[in-house]
Formats: C-alpha cells, sequence, structure tokens
C-alpha cells in the first residue's frame, strides 16, 4: 500500500495528501512509501524507519491583512441645541403675538398722549372721552358790516361762536381772502383746524368807498381797471379820494380812457419809478390791457422803445389802435377812447 509517511510525527497519510493529517507539517515533498500493514493496526508502520533526514515543516507566511479605516465620530449636540432653540423662539413668538395688546376683560384699550398705550374702565372717573368733530358751517358768525376802501387788503376780527364759546382765529379756524382790496364784494373762507372743528364755509362782505358811482356794482369792471392802472404804473393802488375821482370822471365823460392812461402813465410819480423798457412794456400790458404779455409782444415793443421810439409814441400805438385790444376793453367797461 502506497502512502506518505511524515517526517515530523511520522503518521501515515495518503498518496495525494500534501499536509500532515496530525501535525499539519507539509508533506508534499515526501517520497511514497510501500507500505505493509499488519493486522495488528499500523503499529508496523509506525516503527518503520524514517527516510532523510528530520527537517522542520515550514510555517504558514502570516497575512497582514489592511487595517479597517476608522470611522470618525458624528457630534450631533450643535444640532440638537439650534434645533431646540429654533423651537423655542418660534414659541416665544406664537406668544408674543397671541398676547400682544390684550387688556382684561372690562377695559377698553385706547392710546394716550406720546402715543403710549393706556386703557380706561367704567369705574376710572379720569378717563379721556373722546370729543366728536364740529362741522364749523354750523358755528355762528357775528353781523359783518360794510368796509370803508383804504388801497389796502382788507381783513375782519370776526365773531363765530357755537354754544356759547367763542371760537379763535388761529386756533380754532382759519381764515383766508378773495377781492379784499377793490371797492365791491370781497369773500371770507373759514377752515376748522381739523382737531375740534371741520369742514369750511364762505362769507362775504362789501368794501364801499361812500360814492354812489363807484359803489355802484355796474360800475366795478371800471374801479378795476382804475387800480390796474395805478398798481402798474404808480406801483401803488389809489387812495379814496383818487379812486372816486377817477372812476367819476370816466363815467360822465369828463375824461376819455386813452388820457387817463397818459395822465397816470408820465406822471411825475410814474417817472420817479424809472422802469427799464421792459418793466414800462410789461406794465402797459398788465395795466392797460389787462393780460399778461407775450413773448413775441414784450420782445418786439422793447425793441422799439431800444431802436429810438419814445415811450408815449409806443404806448399811444397801443391804445389808439383802430379794433385793437384797448378799444375793445373800453367798449366792454362802457367808457369812451379818445
Amino acid at each position: 500500500m502506497k502512502n506518505k509517511i511524515c517526517p515530523e510525527c511520522d503518521a501515515v497519510n495518503g498518496v495525494r495528501a500534501t499536509y500532515c493529517r496530525k501535525c499539519n507539517a507539509s508533506i508534499d515533498h515526501v517520497a511514497v512509501t510501500e507500505t505493509v500493514e499488519p493486522k495488528g493496526g499500523n503499529s508496523a508502520l509506525k516503527s518503520a524507519p524514517r527516510t532523510g533526514p528530520k527537517t522542520a515543516s515550514p510555517r504558514k507566511e502570516e497575512v497582514l491583512l489592511p487595517e479597517k479605516p476608522v470611522k470618525p465620530r458624528v457630534i450631533y449636540w450643535p444640532f440638537v441645541v439650534s434645533l431646540v432653540s429654533m423651537f423655542l423662539m418660534f414659541g416665544i413668538i406664537v406668544a408674543f403675538v397671541l398676547t400682544y395688546d390684550k387688556e382684561p376683560s372690562g377695559t377698553t384699550p385706547s392710546r394716550a398722549s406720546g402715543g403710549a398705550a393706556a386703557t380706561t374702565t367704567a369705574a376710572d372717573t379720569s378717563a379721556e372721552t373722546t370729543v366728536p368733530l364740529i362741522d364749523i358751517s354750523s358755528v355762528m358768525i357775528g353781523d359783518i358790516a360794510d368796509q370803508t376802501y383804504s388801497g389796502e387788503p382788507i381783513t375782519i376780527a370776526f365773531s363765530l361762536s357755537h354754544d356759547d364759546e367763542i371760537l379763535e382765529e388761529g386756533t380754532d379756524y382759519y381764515v383766508t381772502y378773495t377781492d379784499n382790496l377793490a371797492v365791491g364784494t370781497a369773500h371770507a373762507y373759514f377752515e376748522g383746524n381739523g382737531t375740534v372743528y371741520t369742514g369750511s364755509f364762505e362769507a362775504t362782505f362789501n368794501i364801499v368807498s361812500g360814492d354812489p358811482v363807484t359803489d355802484d356794482p355796474n360800475n366795478q369792471g371800471v374801479v378795476y381797471f382804475v387800480l390796474r392802472l395805478s398798481s402798474l404804473m404808480l406801483g401803488r393802488t389809489p387812495t379814496l379820494e383818487e379812486l372816486v375821482d377817477q372812476v367819476d370822471r370816466l363815467k360822465t365823460g369828463d375824461v376819455t380812457a386813452s388820457a387817463l392812461v397818459n395822465e397816470i402813465a408820465f406822471s411825475d410819480e410814474a417817472q420817479a419809478l424809472n422802469l427799464s423798457d421792459e418793466d414800462f412794456v410789461a406794465a402797459i400790458y398788465r395795466g392797460v390791457l389787462a393780460r399778461e404779455p407775450d413773448d413775441a409782444g414784450l420782445a418786439g415793443n422793447t425793441e422799439l422803445l431800444t431802436n429810438g421810439m419814445s415811450r408815449q409814441d409806443l404806448l399811444n400805438s397801443i391804445i389808439m389802435t383802430q379794433g385793437g385790444e384797448f378799444e375793445s376793453l373800453c367798449n366792454s367797461l362802457g367808457l369812451q377812447v379818445s
């Protein structure tokens, strides 16, 4: 029977064995031996002489596996802290919104002066009360007497009252005027201060000269004609005596409109103003023609004066033009042109 005898422990192994089944020594190089196993077992084989020198069986070389990388520890506590803080902040905001500006039952929220919150209860006798606004058109106004023309804008100390309480101008109400310079009907506009009194209304009063011709409403256009001439040519409004005299002479025909224009425009007082050529032309448009000068007319007439035309010739060329603006204006007022 063919076997391999282990040189280390003399154990009998099969022909195909490469390692001893007893000591695990390598027997790949061991020669195959023909052995006869007696009936009593394989004791003879165990005592058979060894063949070849006894050599130490080589050990398996220990193979070092690569170290498994260490997985870093994940630190979760910052995330947890942030999450908790976020929930706390959200809870505080919700609580603030739900409880903001809420008052206990039975109280009424209000705003005190300066914007601070205040509350009033039924038992609080010092609580503020809301005063309803009063329409100023419902107040009482005292009689307004006729005012005498003075050549200056006329203002009046009105008497306004409400429930026996006198209103003060500049505190309870404000007033503005129109047409309060000339003889005729003037207008006063009243407006509430917006805190106690609200709304507005209008009142009228008369400005008189004491002369029936000048005070006649039908002659108001003539009054404005005289006022414009003095204001633009003399730089002032006429006195009461001048106004009455000039209006009466125009209406009776004692003086023509063109003659009065020359009388005022070339008076010693007007000459003393020493108007420039352009200002003189503008005064003619505003005072004589009752309108603002157009650019072409202002430039063209100013150039005529610059080139040597006298101011009187320029004025007469404007007011004496047949069918011109000045003639149309005089016809509308019932005045004789020349």
